[in-house]
């Protein structure tokens, strides 16, 4: 079991391996590095040529160089963390090529990560796209958590506070769980919460079944339960972050979606707008 924590060797990586080895740190787990890169262009001359030797240099060579820059990352991270963590977790790393999204979730899985953790640009420029575009389609594939991790997030910010955005539904004891075992690593609170319409006044039942159920946590001040009354599932979920000030926000992604909120085009809005990391399950 290990975290696995792809880069892309920028600025916005070193920052965010700060929130990985802390993750790392409470699990008690390794981190494994993953660099992918896409297949290099050939010199259309050489392939009509038959010249697969000098491809396959090229392939060589190209590889060769990404392992040397992804050793050289891992050493500067290392030693730029140091005093930061003194016992540093172990550390390793790997380059693939292909295609960026699908190697790493291959490789989440190979190696039975714990989660996939993510940094995630806000600008609004060509290179915003390319990594949203791998980002949303791991999070939207992945059999594996996934943290995404802001660029404008505070790396020194301890997780204190953790957010569940529910269904209300039984399903949810699971995540609830995992959310309540991960809380108790860092000392944290679990909040859970659903945003509703004040009409429906069923959800208020169901909640306070959900407070029953989990009496003994919510007694410790482990875990609480809280309706939101919204009509803009964003607008209920940005309002809960803020003024609780939420640390970690747990979606879950499923096939009946909740007013829509785990639609594609949602959970990207959340993903790069949020100020806060989030931690995305699967069904």
């Amino acid at each position: 079991m290990a975290i696995l924590f792809p880069t892309d060797f920028s600025e916005q990586s070193v920052k965010t391996f700060g929130y990985a080895l802390e993750f790392a740190k409470k699990l008690n787990v390794p981190i494994t590095l993953i660099h992918v890169y896409h297949i290099p262009v050939m010199n259309p001359a050489t392939i009509e040529l038959g010249t697969n030797m000098v491809n396959e240099e090229l392939l060589n060579a190209n590889e060769t160089a990404m392992e040397n820059k992804l050793k050289q990352f891992k050493d500067s991270l290392q030693a730029q963390y140091a005093n930061s963590y003194p016992d540093m977790v172990k550390v390793s790393g790997m380059v693939r090529m292909g295609l960026v999204g699908d190697e790493i979730m291959r490789t989440a899985e190979e190696i039975n990560a714990k989660y996939i953790v993510i940094g995630v640009k806000q600008r609004n420029d060509l290179n915003r796209f390319l990594i949203g575009s791998s980002t949303m389609h791991i999070i939207n594939k992945s059999k594996i958590p996934v943290i995404t991790v802001p660029e404008n997030f505070n790396q020194l910010s301890s997780v204190q506070k953790i957010a569940y955005a529910t269904d209300i539904t039984f399903n949810d004891n699971t995540i609830i769980i995992k959310l309540l075992d991960l809380a108790k690593l860092f000392n944290a609170t679990v909040k859970c919460f659903h945003v509703h319409d004040s009409k429906l006044e069923i959800e208020n039942s169901i909640i306070d079944d959900f407070i029953e159920q989990y009496r003994a946590e919510a007694n410790q001040n482990l875990i609480t339960f809280q309706l939101i009354d919204n009509l803009n599932v964003l607008d209920g979920i940005d309002y809960f972050v803020k003024e609780n000030n939420i640390d970690l926000l747990c979606v879950l992604k499923q096939k009946h979606y909740w007013l829509d909120i785990f639609e594609k085009k949602i959970t990207k809005h959340l993903v790069f707008n949020e100020n806060v990391p989030m931690l995305i399950y699967h069904e």
